[in-house]
């Protein structure tokens, strides 16, 4: 926390070189043999393509955008650190580090689901007012636009997995679709919730149990059909 409050007062540049600390954490992961490469991978790719559509945005976003990241990615690097120790990884991490078998594509998707739905809210309001999320959660939501080609990329990688294609078929191809808007409502979501943690507290405690249980049946989900 210290570091990323001394950061609120660096220039953006500064800010920079930091993110780039962040591609060098998962590029070392992404290195070791251990489930946490692919989504190591995943994340590293990630962060390229939103450094560079940060890049054309106002200043004052650019310093909110890395300031989150810098909040944000530790969540993973947290739970790695304790599963390479032998420790249970934090909550939203636990189905991604168990001994369940799964394939790459599985790990990404489970891994988006913990660092999406059980990480961001919680970077945000460790850090950020409701005036500040309130503010810039339009311009954060505008990421979407990356994280789709991203998605694409990624979905036109699974072909080789015998259930993607059958769910494709099944859906008549709207499942690319309906993955893009999933990861938009999730993101949708956790913006909610961040602004419910201040301003109805009891609301954000329950829509957040709930949110609990919807993260476990996305994570059956991966492991029934991302194969």
């Amino acid at each position: 926390m210290l570091v990323a409050a001394c950061m609120a007062v660096l220039p953006v540049t500064a800010q920079k070189r930091f993110n780039d600390a962040l591609l060098d954490t998962l590029e070392h992961i992404a290195a070791q043999e251990t489930p946490a490469k692919y989504f190591a991978q995943l994340y590293h790719g990630i962060i390229e393509k939103t450094n560079d559509y940060a890049a054309t945005l106002p200043d004052s976003v650019q310093r909110f955008v890395f300031r989150f990241e810098s909040l944000f990615a530790p969540f993973f690097f947290q739970s790695y650190n304790k599963y390479i120790h032998h420790e249970q990884p934090d909550a939203p991490w636990v189905r991604y580090f168990d001994s369940v078998p799964k394939n790459p594509l599985q790990y990404m998707f489970i891994g988006m689901n913990a660092h999406i739905n059980g990480d961001m809210c919680l970077a945000l309001v460790n850090q950020f007012s409701y005036d500040t999320i309130k503010k810039y959660r339009v311009p954060l939501l505008h990421f979407q636009s990356v994280l789709n080609a991203y998605f694409d990329s990624v979905y036109t990688g699974g072909w080789h997995y015998h259930r993607v294609c059958e769910l494709n078929l099944l859906s008549f191809g709207a499942d690319r679709q309906l993955g893009k808007y999933m990861i938009s409502h999730w993101r949708k979501r956790q913006e909610r919730l961040a602004l419910l943690y201040y301003s109805h507290p009891l609301r954000y405690q329950r829509k957040n149990k709930r949110l609990v249980k919807k993260m476990q049946s996305y994570d059956v989900f991966a492991l029934k059909w991302i194969r």
